[in-house]
Parts: structure tokens; sequence; C-alpha cells
């Protein structure tokens, strides 16, 4: 590029040697004119400076502050409108003739400056803002790109990145920041598109440590894009600064890459043929790498964050440079999957104190059972086992990164993550290094490996006798509470100090028993982890092993979470059966007057046996697990729409089953056939299977007993709040729910630092009213201290944050069918809710959804694994059932017509409901 000329456009040259002009370019922009001038290789640029990009938002600021006023940004509808109406305002309007005629020239220069001929050149587009890597509230990130943009469509591209200041994320960000609503300053840089053969990040200090002397490079195939926005497989590469010497990599299967779209703007997913499983970079570019970062952190002064491109000469480019941030901050992940089925949406302080305490002893005990020392144990007390588990604003996530510890922590037992990375549908992170190849390490890494296969087989010989003891206690337990909480029990025996004693006990005794469900849950998830690859091996192709794995999992008998079913289902019969019975549950009286109508004399046989379902199952609710939720013996009234739904569907537990179990033949007949001829093989696959079936119905069934043992939490702590309540430290006795179990505890015993508890009720019942109607991402990733950044209204995301157009959303099949029904979206639980055959859309399920389930057509859930509960008893009886299908419950509305496909994990939008 030979010219200079000042002018709307910005020049690469005149940003490096005039800083006023830099001042108008943006950080990035100006960051790019400065490895130019230090000596290199960067793609050709030029940029619209800040006064330009003004100049052009100016004719529509007026109609867009028009659309603005009133705008509400928890309103998904409104936020969604106003965004699309800017944006088709900004993106409308054409360069004026002035700066079209320079973009035009600029292109030119860029163009010849390029590495391809002048026809074929692709740009970049980006938005350059000032102090956008280190400014609170700069937008890093809140502003598109557009990437492979021909020269003609550049104009509009410019539009584009323009009118992001105004996405739903931008105004749902600039709402949550109590920002104004005028559009950040920002340039625009249009720069050569590189054609990539391998690109990436490299950091001159170790990002996580803030180790000065490793440098870290992240790699993959294609553009440079794939590696930011983790889509695609990258290999990692450890260097020591000082020699050189490449100390650790792991080399990813790349199965795909990031390219240019061929016939459009963007990027697009290529799937390559066979994996690429050779290291992307050679040695000497990753000591390349190393250098220019180590060189780059020494010009300015502070480690470097390098993303790079080797285009297909060899040749090093470099894309971008700016600060590593938060060197040295340890990170924390946090992620939903798994615990939002059983504690969905908001839990309250003390459901999520009790479940921390529960987790705290359950896998303490859990760590010794799979081989962990009393030294492993002791170290990890006091910052490992109490920390497994999270909160954000009311909501439970796991602390994922202490649950790759518990794996970490004991020598030999990494092998399992895979599996159980598998079982619960996290992304797969992990890389397991290579076994020693040969030596005293490679002897020492089998015998660490046998030493836990020991163990296991062990655990898995007395796993019969620890299941009959969790029963025995928790029958020990219940017992001992209902004779404390009788009317004519002893004072001394019911007190506040003897329930907490009581509750000491739960912990101590009872709590650590129920690890014997965490060494069957591991061995459900290793097993059918096992069967999925053995039906791979066999010559199945991925879906088609995941589908013929759900189908022998169908028509288990057994499964004790199916029985509180077939007890209402058996009620149902029974009012089916008796005319008056059935005339009382068709007509118009509410499901109290149904209820109160059955303390007549001539239902008293029915009422009875509905008394005995109650105290039976009454503990299998929707959000059984959250203190909070009432019991249905409570609430036995919530029995009647129940019922009710049951009648209108006709659903015979029997029948459902009986499909199942066809289902599950046809599988079994399949997977004989693939295993023909290799007696072995077979051999293992049956075993393999006999066990997988066996530890999945073992969890189900513990699950109910879980459910049973919080039942009787829930009972102590309604007595603990009418204690309370009367000793008038609680304006209500339900507000119990708003303490922590330890501030109960430290309450009773007289060491609270603070006992104003209306006060705490008070500023905590606001902050769950405000934190309701927030969405937060189901990962959170944390750095330092976490409750920065849980308490970033950055976190939150706008409710139609999911992709809209959609016609066919892709999960994960779970339970084979197809049923075409209308939706029926639940946001949160609603035990009377009407259920005819339609297709339950939720954002995830819990156990006591079964009864919902029963008279549904199908079910979608936003979250999910193939062994999940929802899963599990779609299989079991029968019912279509697709989950982690992401964002779906904002992109189907009540009554849209579906179509489930739960073999192909499809659910496709037919017909869109017109209010």
């Amino acid at each position: 590029m030979t010219s200079a000329t000042a002018g709307a456009i910005l020049r690469a040259e005149t940003l490096a040697t005039d800083p006023a002009a830099a001042a108008h370019a943006g950080a990035k922009a100006a960051n790019l004119a400065g490895l130019q001038a230090a000596g290199y290789r960067v793609p050709p640029f030029a940029v619209l400076g800040t006064d330009t990009c003004a100049r052009l938002l100016a004719p529509s600021a007026d109609a867009v502050a028009a659309m603005l006023a009133g705008l509400d940004p928890d309103d998904p509808a409104t936020l969604r409108s106003v965004s699309s109406r800017i944006r088709t305002l900004v993106e409308g309007r054409p360069l004026p003739a002035d700066i079209a005629a320079e973009l035009e020239a600029v292109v030119a220069e860029l163009a010849a400056d390029g590495p391809v001929a002048a026809g074929e050149v692709r740009f970049a587009v980006r938005s350059s803002v000032r102090g956008e890597d280190s400014a609170t509230d700069s937008f890093a990130g809140q502003l598109d790109t557009v990437l492979n943009v021909a020269a003609s469509e550049l104009p509009a591209a410019i539009g584009t990145v323009l009118a992001s200041n105004w996405s739903e994320r931008a105004l749902f960000y600039r709402a949550r920041r109590g920002l104004d609503d005028a559009p950040v300053a920002c340039a625009v840089v249009v720069q050569v598109l590189l054609d990539s053969a391998v690109s990436g990040v490299v950091f001159s200090c170790n990002p996580r440590s803030g180790d000065p002397s490793e440098a870290v490079v992240a790699a993959a195939l294609g553009l440079g894009e794939g590696v930011v926005a983790g889509t695609v497989d990258c290999d990692t590469y450890f260097v020591d600064r000082a020699t050189g010497a490449i100390t650790s990599r792991v080399v990813a299967e790349k199965r795909s890459r990031v390219v240019a779209a061929r016939h459009a703007a963007g990027t697009t997913v290529e799937e390559l043929g066979d994996p690429v499983t050779v290291a992307a970079l050679s040695d000497a570019e990753i000591r390349e790498l190393a250098e220019v970062a180590g060189a780059l952190a020494d010009h300015f002064g502070a480690p470097q964050d390098v993303e790079f491109a080797y285009t297909p000469d060899g040749r090093l480019h470099l894309l971008q440079a700016r600060p590593v941030t938060a060197t040295g901050a340890r990170e924390t992940v946090f992620d939903n999957v798994n615990v939002a089925e059983s504690y969905p949406g908001l839990s309250s302080p003390l459901t999520f104190s009790v479940l921390r305490a529960a987790y705290e002893r359950v896998f303490r005990t859990c760590h010794r059972d799979f081989g962990a020392t009393t030294r492993i144990i002791d170290r990890n007390a006091a910052d490992l086992y109490p920390y497994l588990v999270g909160t954000a604003r009311g909501r439970i996530y796991y602390n994922i990164s202490n649950w790759y510890r518990l794996f970490l922590e004991i020598p030999g037992m990494d092998f399992a993550i895979e599996g159980w990375e598998a079982a619960l549908d996290i992304e797969n992170r992990y890389q397991r290094p290579p076994v020693p190849a040969r030596g005293i390490a490679r002897l020492r890494a089998i015998a660490l490996r046998l030493r836990v296969f020991a163990i296991i087989l062990l655990g898995r010989l007395r796993l019969p006798r620890r299941l009959r003891a969790f029963f025995t206690a928790l029958a020990a337990a219940t017992e001992d509470l209902e004779r404390r909480l009788e009317e004519n029990a002893p004072e001394r025996e019911r007190d506040a100090h003897a329930l907490l004693a009581w509750t000491e006990r739960f912990f101590d005794e009872l709590v650590p028993a129920y690890s014997v469900q965490i060494f069957n849950d591991f061995l459900a998830q290793q097993m059918f982890h096992v069967v999925g690859l053995q039906l791979r091996r066999a010559g199945l192709a991925e879906d088609e092993a995941l589908t013929l794995r759900n189908e022998l999992f169908c028509g288990e008998d057994g499964v004790d979470s199916v029985d509180p079913v077939r007890s209402a289902l058996a009620l149902t019969a029974r009012v089916r059966a008796d005319s008056a019975l059935r005339t009382l549950f068709d007509g118009p009286a509410t499901a109290q007057q149904v209820w109160t109508a059955l303390s007549e004399d001539r239902f008293a046989t029915f009422r009875a046996a509905c008394l005995r379902h109650i105290a039976e199952f009454g503990d299998r609710t929707v959000d059984e697990l959250k203190l909070e939720t009432d019991p249905l013996g409570e609430h036995p009234e919530r029995l009647v729409p129940m019922l009710r739904n049951y009648l209108r569907g006709g659903q015979n537990a029997d029948d459902m089953i009986a499909r199942e179990q066809a289902i599950r033949r046809a599988a079994e007949r399949t997977a004989a056939d693939l295993f023909a001829g290799a007696r072995v093989r077979r051999w293992l696959f049956r075993l393999a299977l006999r066990l997988a079936r066996e530890h999945v119905k073992q969890r189900e069934n513990m699950r109910l007993g879980r459910s049973r043992a919080f039942g009787l939490l829930k009972r102590v702590f309604r007595e603990y709040g009418r204690r309370l309540h009367a000793d008038g430290l609680l304006g209500d006795p339900r507000d119990v729910f708003w303490l922590t179990y330890e501030e109960i505890a430290a309450l009773t015993r007289g060491t609270a630092v603070d006992t104003d508890t209306t006060r705490t009720v008070a500023l905590r019942k606001a902050d769950y009213e405000r934190w309701q109607a927030q969405r937060l991402p189901s990962r959170i990733v944390t750095t330092g201290i976490a409750a920065a950044d849980i308490g970033d209204p950055a976190l939150e995301q706008p409710a139609g944050d999911a992709a809209e157009g959609a016609r066919v959303l892709h999960g994960i099949g779970c339970a084979p069918g197809r049923v075409e029904a209308p939706a029926l979206v639940l946001r949160t639980p609603d035990p009377d809710v009407a259920i005819d055959g339609q297709i339950l859309v939720a954002a995830t399920t819990d156990p006591g959804w079964v009864f919902l389930m029963v008279a549904a057509g199908g079910l979608v859930s936003e979250r999910g694994s193939l062994l999940s509960h929802t899963a599990i008893i779609g299989r079991e009886l029968g019912i279509p059932t697709v989950v982690g299908v992401p964002g779906v419950t904002g992109l189907i509305g009540d009554g849209d017509l579906l179509v489930l496909d739960g073999r192909a994990g499809t659910v496709t939008l037919e017909q869109e409901r017109r209010p």
C-alpha cells in the first residue's frame, strides 16, 4: 500500500506514525498497526475511524431513539422486535458517495497487497473499540464480526457491524449495566482474510498460572474462528520459553475445520473425510510462535495473547495481539448439567446448604470407596469435598473443576473421565496422557490401573449388601423421626436442640450410606459407555449405535421409579369402574372440592386407597428434592388433577411397558445378528449389557429412596420453622427456607453473628424475586473470586438468545417413537396442569415429572443426557423423548404443532399457533 492520505478511511501506516489518527481507530486497529510497524507480517487492513462511523450512524439517530423509548429489555419479544427494526434501518442505509468512493480505492490497494489475485480477495470486517481490552463497559465481544466478505459486499458488512450496536445482546447488556442507549464509539476494520491452513492462539505466559516462563499454543486446522469459538478440535502445546523445549503436547483427533463459505459471506464448519491425528503444527512452528509471543511481551511490557495464522506456503501472519487478562487467577467452571434435572430453576438457601453438606459427606465417603488413601482424603477435606456444588443467583451448579479433581486425585482413575463426561453429556475437555511406552513408568501406570480395577471389582461384590444397609438405615431414621413427631412424644424429643441433633445424625449416618448410590452410578455410567463402544466397534455408525443402545434399555422390569405411576394408574382404573367416582371426577368441581367429597362414606374405600398411595409415594412430587416443595400429604387434593389427566388420556402402564419390551426384543435380535460368529465378543457384549441394565435400574430405585430421605428432612425443617416462628424469630414458619442449615444451627446454639432473621429473610426474598426473571447460562466460568463474576450483570442472557427460524431442532434421542401433537411449554412445573397427549416442552425435568410424563404424548427438554432420569423413564414407559435441545422453551410456543422423533432426536415445528 502506498497511499497514506488523510480521509474517511485510515491507512495502516498512518496509524503507526500519527497518534491522533490512532486515537480514532480503536484498540484493535492500533494494535495491528503496532505489530506491522514492529516488522511482523500482518494481513493488509484499513480502518473506518470513529468519526466516520459516527457520520454513518447520524441519519438514523432520531428513528433509533424513538424505537428505544420505553424498551423493556426483560421482554424477549419486544427486545427481538426493536433490535430487528433498528438493524434493518441501519443496515439499509447506503454509504455516502465520498466514503463509498474512498472505500473502493482502499479496497483496490488492499487487494493489490494481498496474497491472492485481486478478484479473489475476501475480507474480514470487525469492530475496533477504544480500550476494548480493559474498560469495564467496553462492549468487547458484544459487536458482530463478518468474515469472508467480497469487495462488493463490504458496505453491507460495515452496516452489519455498526448495526450490531443494537443487537438483542447489546441492548440487554446496556440495560443490565445501566448504560444509555447511545451507540458505543467504535471504528470498523476492513482486513484481507487469509486462507489459513492452521490458525490459533499463542500465550506468552501460561494463562491459568501466570507463569511467564511457559508459553502455551492452541492450534486447529482452517480459520482461527474455530479455536476462539471452540467449535473444532484443537491441539495444545506447552513450551519452555528459556530453552524452547516443548514440555507437553495434547494432539487432538481433528475431525473438522472452519473454512470460508463457498457461495456467501461467513464461514462454515467442514467435516473432514478422515480425521487428522497428526499435530497441526511442526515443532519448528511451535517454537517460532513461542519466540514471537515472548518478543511481543517484551515489546509491549506485558504478557500477550496473540492470534496467528499459517498460510499454505508456511508463512506466519499475526492477526491480533492484546494483553493476557487475569493471569494467575484460579479459573473455576460451574455447570448445571445433570444437577438441573433435580434442582431446576431457583432453589431456596436452605435447600442449597443442605445439598452442599450432603455432597461433602457423600463424596468424602465415596472417595474412600474408590481407593483414596487417608492422606488424600485429609488433603482434600478443606477445599474439595465442601465445594462440589455452587450457587449462582439462587440456581444450583456443579463445580465441574472440582469434579475433575475427584477423579484425578486417585492415581489411575483418570480412565473413567471419558465415560463420566459422556453419561452427563459434558463437553469433552480432558485429554488423558498416553500410557508410558516402556520402563518403570509403564509398569507403575499398569499397576495403578490394576489397583483401581481391583477396588472397583471388590466394590461391585459389596454393592448388594451396601444397598440393603442404606434402606435399613433409611427405615430406622424414618421410624425414629415418626416417633419424635408424634403428638404425645415428650417435648425434649422434639424441641429445636433435639431436631438439630437428629439432623446431624442424618448427615453422619444416613447420608454417608448413600455413597453406595454414587458407586452404583459410576458403574452404570461406565458400563453404559462400554455398551456404546462395543456397538460402534462392531461396525455401527455413531448415530446407529446410539439408537440401538437406547432401544436395548427399553422395557426394563423392576424399576421402582415406575411404581408411583402404576399406583396412580390403579387408582384411575378404580375411578373408571365406579360410575359415582367417574361422575365426580368428570364434573366441574375443583380439585379441593373433589377431595372434600371423597370424605363421604360411599367413597371411603377409594379414599383409603388414595391415602395409602400418598403414604407410600407422597414424597415423589415435582421438584421433590427442594425442601421448600410440599409433599403430597400436605396437599392431597393435588392427586385429583393427576388422576383426571390419566382419565382423559386413557393411559395404561401395562400397555406402555409391553410396547417398550417389544422394542427391546427387536433390539436384542439386531444386536445378536451384529455379533453373530464372534463368540467371545458376543459374550463380552452380553455381560456389559446385563451389568449396565442392572446398574441403571438400581440407579432409579435409589432415586426413590433419596426422595424419601429428603422427605424426612422436609418434615424436620417444617417443624423447625414452626418453632422459630413460635419463638418470634420468623414472621412465618415457611420463612425457615430462606435461612441456611448453618444459620439455623447457629441460631439454636448461640453462635449466630446476625440474629436479625426478619431482615435476612426480607433481603433474600427480594433477591430471589429479582433473580427469578433473569436467565443465566448453563455454564459459568469464573476467575479469581467466584462471586465477582457471578454478580456481573453481563452474565445474564436475554430470554430470546436462542437461534430463531429453525424448523427442525436437534437433541439427543432417548426413547424411540414418533408423535405429532401440540406443544405444552412448562417453564416451571405445575402439578395441576391439564395434560392430554400434548408434547411437554421444558427447560429441564426432575424425577417428580414422571406423573406429568405419563399423560403426555412426548417430552422435549433443554437439558439432560442418555442416563438422566427423564431418558430412563421415557424408555421405561414408551414415551418418545428428546433431551439436550438448546433453547427449546424460547423457540416453541404453547400450542405449536410439533413432530417429535425420539429415535432420530429431532423436534420439527410443523405449524406455529396463531394468537
